[in-house]
């Protein structure tokens, strides 16, 4: 299962440097797993996982959000998704109807992936521009690079990824976009 490829790392804050992977995974394997966080998540080429819905509900489940919030790199990529639709839900998607949901103090409209600076969606050659909610860009407030390769998009780039201010990288090749 695709949490037992997860990356662990410590509590304390993230590195930015993506070319020691191999040894940071060595020394977190030797951590106490009660005091790590999930900071990578690859569901890549594991489409069975996503049917029949074709979306991200899989990822969207309450339980899930606590991790989530931590992610720093995730990757659907080649998972036969047609839609990032439940994204827009946010923070709404806090337990309903609980015992402590009336005392509970998170703010109900807050990103899923506040953290989140790489995602790739690339070749899942069903997601259009019309796939991404038009709240897409405020699910992922520090999001850096964006991995939309062998996609659908076009004509134009959607309007959801020019809105997330924060990218430094965008990368579409093969998709369906037009000179206009």
């Amino acid at each position: 299962d695709a949490t037992s490829r997860a990356s662990r790392v410590p509590l304390a804050p993230p590195k930015n440097d993506c070319n020691n992977d191999d040894a940071e995974t060595k020394t977190n394997a030797n951590n106490d797993e009660s005091n790590t966080t999930i900071t990578e998540l690859s569901f890549a080429r594991r489409a069975p996982e996503f049917l029949p819905s074709k979306t991200v509900s899989l990822l969207l489940q309450p339980h899930f959000l606590p991790a989530l919030r931590n992610l720093l790199r995730l990757s659907l990529y080649d998972c036969g998704l047609e839609t990032l639709a439940g994204i827009e839900s946010g923070g709404q998607l806090h337990d309903k109807g609980g015992a402590d949901s009336e005392n509970d103090n998170t703010n109900k409209n807050e990103p899923i992936f506040p953290n989140l600076q790489q995602l790739d969606i690339g070749r899942n050659p069903q997601i259009t521009n019309a796939s991404l909610p038009s709240t897409f860009s405020a699910q992922f407030p520090s999001l850096l690079e964006v991995w939309c390769d062998d996609c659908s998009f076009g004509p134009q780039i959607p309007e959801e990824l020019l809105n997330i201010h924060t990218l430094h990288v965008v990368r579409m090749t093969k998709n369906k976009l037009r000179n206009s």
